[in-house]
């Protein structure tokens, strides 16, 4: 399967070769030839494909992202297509026309193909690292007992992503699970004599330029690739990317994309048009169906509205469907939910496992207090601890919070049952933030409707 992987652009053209030819002797889309020729045919769909995800970057490597991204991009590739075919049909207008019907036909199918192919070998290469470590990369981490502990769970909690952690240097032993200790940072060129490695992974949070040089000799000597890991959660209360002046490398401190007026009225425009459309499509029947039901199976009112604090730290109202016992959902005096909570009713339960008690949200979206996307709200007596206890938790306020988001989808949900719960949490809504496309919302959007069939340990 791993040969499949390195050939996708021979693959694509394959798939897309057989998908035009299979359509062909179909009654129901292309029964005549778009340019006259069936070999000009193809040369055509072969060149507007690969010039499309040349610019789209379809076949960069994304084999450490979540496959959303990957349907993202591919879909993203096949409209510029489309446009792309389009504009030459319209120069050739006295050659025989394919019609629309026939031309999405072709690469909706294609993409289809695609994404199917693409997402059984990426299974099947996870499986691959699961079962077979001698596959994995070998990482050597030096740091401290934080940033190494983190660094290892990480690294175990995605073995997807093919890297596998031999060992650690630190100042003291951790005593991870599974990881053996090999002592203190000074003794790096003997471990790597000693044992296999393919990347060092450099996690301190003050390193001197010595001892950046140091490691990078020590490393390029045996052929071995160094990453140096930054403090990131400074980092990811800021928006930077590295640029250089010559030969000199310089941080750019940037702006919020969300502060540029032109992202702002897409982000807007998308809310009102989804949000519309969620509501006269879905909530029009849905939304009575679970009302009726959450009045059968408890006293009490059918919508919960709480205070919480949405853009610039401002109040806001959060309508969701009750799922708590009456008495118990007031919101006065604030408990967090906790799995197997007694204040929950037995549809309240399911309510939150699908995510449907948050669907009122929708009508906060269409009336400006929040977004489809963004950092999920936090109520007033969380918001007034959590500010005194961490820092750049305000900064997560920048932008309108949203009835799903990046931390969400991440795992980062449900009960925040301390300090480092919360500050995950916070790192994936700052990452959001600074780092906001409109596509990185539609693949929140995809991640959130899987998570919501396949089910999430933290929705209760």
């Amino acid at each position: 399967m791993l040969p499949i992987h390195n050939n996708r652009r021979l693959v694509d053209a394959i798939l897309l070769m057989i998908t035009f030819f299979v359509l062909q002797q179909t009654g129901f889309s292309i029964n005549e030839q778009v340019f006259g020729n069936i070999y000009f045919d193809v040369a055509i769909l072969w060149f507007t494909w690969f010039t499309a995800a040349f610019f789209t970057r379809l076949y960069k490597d994304r084999s450490t992202s979540k496959f959303t991204e990957e349907v993202i991009f591919v879909f993203n590739a096949l409209f510029s297509q489309f446009i792309l075919i389009a504009a030459i049909l319209y120069v050739f207008q006295d050659k025989k026309s394919i019609s629309s019907k026939s031309l999405l036909a072709l690469l909706i199918l294609f993409g289809l193909v695609q994404l199917t192919l693409k997402y059984f070998v990426r299974k099947r290469i996870h499986w691959s690292y699961y079962n077979d470590i001698a596959l994995s990369q070998r990482l050597l981490v030096i740091g401290t007992v934080d940033s190494i502990k983190e660094l290892t769970q990480t690294v175990k909690k995605h073995f997807y992503l093919g890297y596998r952690c031999v060992g650690y240097l630190s100042e003291s032993d951790s005593n991870i699970n599974d990881v053996p200790y090999f002592g203190q940072p000074a003794l790096l060129k003997g471990v790597i004599d000693e044992i296999q490695i393919d990347k060092l992974i450099v996690a301190l949070p003050d390193l001197s330029e010595s001892d950046i040089r140091g490691y990078l000799d020590t490393c390029d000597a045996k052929g071995i690739k160094t990453y140096i890991v930054p403090n990131y959660h400074q980092y990811t209360s800021t928006s930077f990317e590295i640029d250089q002046i010559g030969l000199i490398p310089v941080i750019n401190l940037r702006a919020l994309p969300l502060d540029k007026f032109e992202n702002k009225f897409l982000k807007r425009s998308f809310d009102i048009i989804f949000s519309a459309s969620f509501l006269l499509c879905i909530g029009i029947w849905l939304f009575p169906l679970v009302a009726l039901i959450i009045k059968l199976n408890s006293k009490g009112a059918v919508f919960f509205v709480q205070e919480r604090w949405g853009i610039n730290n401002k109040m806001i109202k959060c309508i969701k469907f009750r799922t708590m016992f009456q008495q118990d959902a007031k919101g006065d005096d604030f408990q967090h939910t906790t799995r197997n909570d007694p204040r929950i009713t037995s549809i309240g339960k399911w309510l939150r496992k699908l995510n449907i008690d948050e669907m009122p949200q929708f009508f906060n979206v269409l009336m400006g207090s929040m977004s489809v996307v963004g950092p999920r709200p936090h109520v007033t007596p969380q918001n007034e601890d959590f500010m005194q206890k961490i820092d750049s938790y305000l900064m997560r306020h920048l932008i309108k919070p949203g009835i799903t988001g990046w931390a969400q989808v991440n795992g980062a949900r449900g009960e925040m049952s301390d300090l480092q719960h919360m500050q995950t949490r916070l790192n994936y809504d700052l990452y959001y933030i600074h780092r906001w496309t409109f596509l990185l919302d539609i693949q929140i959007i995809l991640q959130t409707i899987i998570n919501m069939f396949r089910g999430d340990d933290h929705a209760y």
